[in-house]
């Protein structure tokens, strides 16, 4: 098994890390040489000086772990190779191009999956699969929220992608995780409503927080917050059915207290379903490699990774609420 790693930034590394513990051989590549030389040389990978020698190595799957607005031009030069694809999300910035991609790696007869490591993380999994206990769902609230200069320490985060419209960035795109592991949940969203802004004095040029209410197509409706504003990270989320309710509430980084409680309506009282005092989000991101390779060993076996149709969708929901938002005032 040959994985290829198109990217090496902090998740290109994080993506390569876990291949060489996973994959026969490993290679990475990146315009910028010295990061694929130095990520080749810490995790005991390939470098390549190109990425025309990359694609001719002729890995079985590669990462695309790029800018946004490079995703889809990269993974088609992927699925033209003949290797399956792994696109970290969101699968693109814009709509353009996107559905051509998909419809031609089905041509191919190549796989396209799009890395929302939320999908592995224990207490999505756990809400996941508990969601038949609590009757018929009426709603849900999801929220996520993280001060954006602490998001990555050791950069300064005005160079950070999701810093940018340009580039791709704001808090909808870039939290795009909780669109769509409610999706997920819940079906496909039949409509979206929403209001951003830009409320801090942070230097960027797009929103640092946004609100929206989704109706999916089976009738239940989803609240989502996000931000870039609260100084102690959460994440979290509400499920409010019929029977009882779930809830999740995951506070601070590294480490991060998990926990998910179950609200028996019937018998009137708390269950802890999942508990973490210092969840491991490495585990995560494994796991999902995991998957991807399983996936390459064995294509069209059921998998819990966000498929590129299903990331289109996502996408699109996105977009539509990044529409509605006239001014980041």
């Amino acid at each position: 098994m040959k994985i290829l790693i198109i990217g090496c930034g902090s998740i290109g590394r994080r993506h390569a890390e876990n291949a060489v513990s996973l994959a026969d051989d490993v290679a990475v590549f990146d315009l910028n040489s010295t990061l694929s030389r130095d990520l080749a040389g810490h995790v005991g990978a390939r470098s390549f000086s190109s990425l025309e020698e990359a694609l001719a190595w002729g890995a079985d799957g590669a990462v695309v772990a790029t800018p946004h607005k490079m995703h889809i031009g990269l993974a088609r030069h992927v699925i033209e190779s003949g290797a399956d694809v792994l696109i970290e999300k969101p699968i693109s910035n814009s709509l353009e191009h996107v559905d051509d991609f998909l419809q031609q790696a089905k041509i191919l007869g190549r796989q396209v999956f799009v890395a929302c490591n939320m999908r592995f993380h224990p207490a999505v999994a756990t809400l996941r699969q508990n969601l038949e206990r609590i009757g018929d769902v009426m709603y849900a609230r999801a929220q996520y929220g993280n001060y954006l200069p602490n998001m990555r320490p050791d950069s300064d985060y005005k160079a950070l992608y999701c810093a940018h419209e340009s580039e791709g960035g704001g808090v909808i795109l870039d939290a795009i995780h909780e669109i769509d592991y409610l999706s997920w949940f819940f079906g496909d969203v039949a409509s979206v409503m929403c209001d951003a802004a830009k409320r801090s004095n942070l230097d960027i040029d797009v929103e640092d927080y946004a609100a929206l209410v989704l109706r999916h197509e089976n009738g239940v409706r989803s609240e989502v917050h996000l931000d870039y504003l609260q100084q102690y990270k959460r994440r979290g989320c509400e499920i409010i059915g019929s029977e009882g309710t779930l809830v999740w509430r995951s506070e601070g980084k590294a480490p991060e207290h998990c926990l998910v409680r179950l609200y028996d309506a019937k018998a009137q009282q708390w269950k802890v379903l999942h508990e973490d005092r210092d969840l491991d989000a490495g585990n995560m991101y494994r796991t999902l490699m995991e998957n991807f390779i399983a996936a390459i060993k064995a294509p069209g076996m059921p998998s819990d990774l966000l498929t590129g149709d299903e990331a289109l969708k996502s996408l699109a929901i996105a977009l539509e609420a990044r529409a509605q938002v006239k001014s980041l005032r």
